[in-house]
């Protein structure tokens, strides 16, 4: 027996067009519930390609700015270069249409993301001179706002993760 992998399977509701549904605001809950592990995905490849485009751009001022950065500033230059080429690799791997591809890189973002948040609380909790270099309009943020749009998106990346696990079916 050969088994087949549905990619974004995810729990069926009753069709849309069943009177039992209910009110439309309720069919359109569970259409956005039944999609929101796309919209999540989506959004996590255009802020990654965001960013890591926006780093590019200003790249010199990037590394500047990273190696002022306690303990890591040794590692400017990787840093530099390493971070929004990883941000704009995972944006691209987060639109191929391939589930393990997808899915690893959905993993990645979520990760990368943890780290990002944990390096801003770091620095909120013990630096003075505070730094971040995250590009664009998401680095005029504050730094309690960045830390909670942060951790929206970590948590949009767990339960995106959670919602998208294959389902094996035999053929």
């Amino acid at each position: 027996m050969e088994k087949h992998i549905n990619t974004y399977e995810y729990q069926q509701d009753q069709p849309a067009s069943s009177p039992k549904r209910g009110s439309s605001i309720r069919s359109g809950a569970r259409w956005i519930y039944r999609h929101l592990p796309e919209v999540i995905i989506y959004g996590y490849a255009f802020i990654y390609m965001y960013t890591g485009w926006a780093k590019f751009m200003s790249m010199a001022a990037f590394i500047k700015g990273n190696s002022k950065i306690p303990y890591l500033g040794q590692y400017a230059k990787l840093i530099g270069y390493g971070i929004p080429s990883l941000e704009i690799m995972l944006a691209i791997l987060l639109v191929i249409p391939v589930y393990w591809i997808k899915r690893a890189a959905l993993w990645a973002s979520t990760v990368l993301m943890i780290l990002f948040t944990v390096y801003l609380s770091l620095m909120v909790k013990f630096v003075e001179n505070k730094l971040c270099h995250c590009g664009g309009v998401i680095e005029s943020m504050g730094w309690k706002t960045h830390i909670a749009f942060n951790i929206i998106w970590v948590i949009a990346g767990i339960f995106a993760l959670v919602r998208t696990k294959v389902k094996h079916s035999k053929i």
